[in-house]
């Protein structure tokens, strides 16, 4: 299970490319060879959550300590469930729960990426190219684009 913090600017948001930092372990579970491949391309501020861990509180902390961000406003989580192939285990099913929440920065907030970034950008999820994308995250960020019932 994981979350992803989608923070909106407009119709823009903030998307990271990983430094090999060995921060990553702690900040997100991420071991030196999945930040070496994933680091290349963009990813949506996320982390698996931690056992007993309420999807709030994994968003909570993935604003405030792997994006540095206090005083975020989030949406109340979007469950979605994914079902593929592994990469790794080939002709293997997986299913992954998704807890898609929105954030918005504080009034006054400066961007300023953290160390364990190589970058940090806003940008528009419906014309980044599928193939600039980490991690699967263009899955998760076309889930999100989707139109909801009611919304």
């Amino acid at each position: 299970m994981s979350a992803f913090l989608f923070v909106r600017q407009g119709h823009t948001i903030l998307l990271g490319k990983y430094r090999d930092d060995p921060r990553w372990e702690t900040l997100a579970g991420l071991d030196e060879s999945r930040r070496r491949i994933h680091g290349r391309g963009w990813t949506i501020p996320a982390s698996q959550l931690r056992y007993g861990e309420d999807p709030r509180a994994a968003a909570r902390r993935i604003a405030e300590d792997i994006l540095q961000i206090r005083g975020m406003t989030l949406s109340e989580p979007r469950s979605e469930v994914d079902l593929y192939e592994p990469k790794r285990f080939p002709g293997q099913a997986h299913y992954d729960i998704w807890f898609l929440v929105d954030g918005a920065p504080p009034k006054g907030w400066t961007m300023t990426p953290p160390p364990w970034y190589a970058d940090l950008a806003w940008r528009d999820p419906k014309t980044t190219p599928a193939s600039e994308y980490a991690r699967g995250h263009e899955d998760v960020v076309a889930r999100w684009l989707e139109p909801r019932p009611g919304h």
